[in-house]
């Protein structure tokens, strides 16, 4: 009996094993976002390490995402800096229609509701654009692009990933505490929803390292001669 409760593989070790890497990445993520230019690379890594640490079989969570940081953080700022423009244009025009609609008047309420709906494309692109960018190697623009394609071919995964975002955010906002774990426990959210898209582009021998498509052709095309 006590040997089973003390044995490292127990569901209960396993389960507060998980718990620390969930708090450890979390913590992390909140450091490397606190520049805010630097929040995209911070969740690019904080996302590689959920699926390949706990997910996957890498043992050291921290480790990983400090790799991938510092791999991906040139790109990753340079997309948080433009997008991160294009969602503060948004939500300014979003607080001018809510102050219409206090107004009381049934057309800006409506466009009040229509600006709600659209707000889930550019939210939902920024959701695929990181996780894209710790599986594959994009151009600034190549990102944003796809991010965008697969927001509108993957709908009910988008709204999937905004609903998380957004349950997060509140319970933030609500409690506060939850801060210290929440961003976590989202990515892990995250990978249940991106994995297997994600799987459909990348087959399971491929190597860490980001490869874009180009140097994938390019060693196709090797191979065959």
């Amino acid at each position: 009996m006590f040997g089973s409760i003390f044995n490292p593989e127990n569901k209960f070790w396993q389960t507060l094993d998980h718990l620390a890497d969930l708090l450890i990445l979390s913590l992390l993520w909140l450091l490397c976002s606190l520049p805010l230019v630097t929040a995209g690379a911070a969740t690019t890594a904080l996302y590689d390490a959920a699926a390949h640490c706990l997910h996957g079989p890498e043992p050291i969570p921290w480790k990983r995402f400090v790799q991938t940081f510092r791999r991906e953080l040139l790109p990753a700022s340079l997309v948080t800096v433009v997008w991160g423009a294009v969602l503060l244009m948004l939500v300014y025009a979003l607080q001018m229609t809510a102050a219409a609609a206090s107004a009381g008047t049934s057309a800006a309420w409506a466009a009040l509701i229509f600006c709600l709906v659209v707000m889930i494309l550019p939210v939902g692109a920024a959701c695929w654009m990181f996780p894209l960018l710790s599986r594959f190697a994009f151009r600034p623009v190549d990102l944003m692009l796809t991010a965008l394609r697969l927001t509108l071919g993957c709908l009910p995964r988008t709204i999937g990933l905004v609903a998380i975002v957004g349950i997060s955010a509140l319970l933030v906002r609500v409690l506060l505490i939850p801060i210290v774990i929440l961003p976590g426990a989202a990515a892990w959210l995250f990978t249940l929803l991106l994995e297997p898209v994600f799987r459909r582009y990348q087959p399971d021998d491929t190597p860490d390292e980001p490869v874009s498509p180009d140097e994938e052709e390019s060693e196709t095309q090797e191979e065959e001669v």
